[in-house]
């Protein structure tokens, strides 16, 4: 009988264990095997100290809601993380990982942050313990980085006063891109899907002398960058340009259409689409400068 007594508990326990084995073994994983204590590694020198309408900097890599996911994902990319991880704490989360990397989302993100932290490709994979890895192929190279900055420091030496205003500097540096450099029509007609061309990049108009949008949005905001001066690029499926904090307003600015592509062969410089206020842009009525105002609120 007391044998019998002491054996009635441990029965109890078993029970228990196998009425909550899910919960139980959910715990121990969690709590002892996959721990969610974070590990932030420190920003690498491009990491910009800005703060957006749309995102902004966070310390917390625990998500529980979209706009903590979003803000995760533009910290990381900003910080310049090669891999990194955090967790989802709400239902939803996937299915919104899936939202923001399947559609423009996350290429809007990556026109946030400086050029030699933006991405080439992004690898998401996720587990059945909220866990989000990310592995980013990032779209410069150390080398591509050290040249592109040598080549800017050697223009700014050229073509930069200390007296100049920053709208000066601007205009200069606009000028200097526009004259050394024209619109890559060869690519448009025979190589539309290399994507490692170096005219979208800011290669293309330091090194080769031809730009499609990206170069040229590229090499404007790594200038702007070198200057402290807020910027981001607002692009569209066909798009690209450069949006400018000066002087407590923002600007357009778009070198493309700054250099128009002309029957003559001729390098001709415009300033129609140098610092201009979106009221100023939607009046132009282009069709190619359209653009999501519930991402880029800042260009209501």
């Amino acid at each position: 009988m007391k044998n019998l007594l002491k054996l009635v508990p441990l029965l109890i326990i078993l029970f228990l264990v196998l009425i909550f084995r899910d919960s139980i073994t959910n715990y121990i994983i969690e709590k002892i095997i996959f721990s969610k204590e974070i590990y932030i590694e420190t920003p690498n020198l491009y990491s910009l100290d800005y703060d957006f309408e749309y995102v902004h900097n966070t310390d917390d890599f625990i998500a529980d809601n979209k706009q903590e996911l979003l803000n995760i994902l533009y910290t990381s990319l900003n910080n310049g993380y090669d891999n990194f991880y955090f967790y989802c704490h709400y239902d939803n989360c996937k299915e919104d990982i899936n939202s923001v990397t399947a559609d423009e989302n996350l290429i809007n993100i990556n026109n946030y942050i400086h050029p030699y932290n933006s991405y080439r490709r992004v690898y998401i994979s996720t587990n059945t313990f909220d866990k989000v890895d990310i592995q980013v192929e990032k779209s410069y190279t150390t080398d591509n980085i050290n040249s592109i900055n040598k080549k800017i420091d050697e223009i700014i030496s050229e073509i930069i006063t200390d007296n100049m205003s920053d709208r000066e500097k601007i205009i200069a540096f606009h000028d200097y891109i526009i004259d050394n450099t024209t619109y890559d029509t060869d690519y448009v007609n025979t190589n539309l899907n290399d994507i490692d061309n170096p005219s979208h990049k800011a290669l293309g108009p330091l090194f080769f002398g031809k730009a499609l949008c990206g170069g040229y949005a590229d090499v404007m905001a790594i200038f702007l960058n070198k200057l402290n001066i807020p910027n981001y690029r607002i692009s569209n499926i066909d798009h690209i340009w450069n949006f400018v904090y000066l002087n407590e307003n923002w600007y357009h600015l778009d070198l493309t259409w700054n250099d128009p592509v002309t029957n003559t062969g001729d390098n001709i410089r415009l300033d129609t689409f140098l610092l201009i206020t979106t009221e100023q842009l939607e009046e132009l009525n282009t069709g190619f400068h359209n653009y999501n105002k519930s991402i880029y609120l800042e260009a209501q």
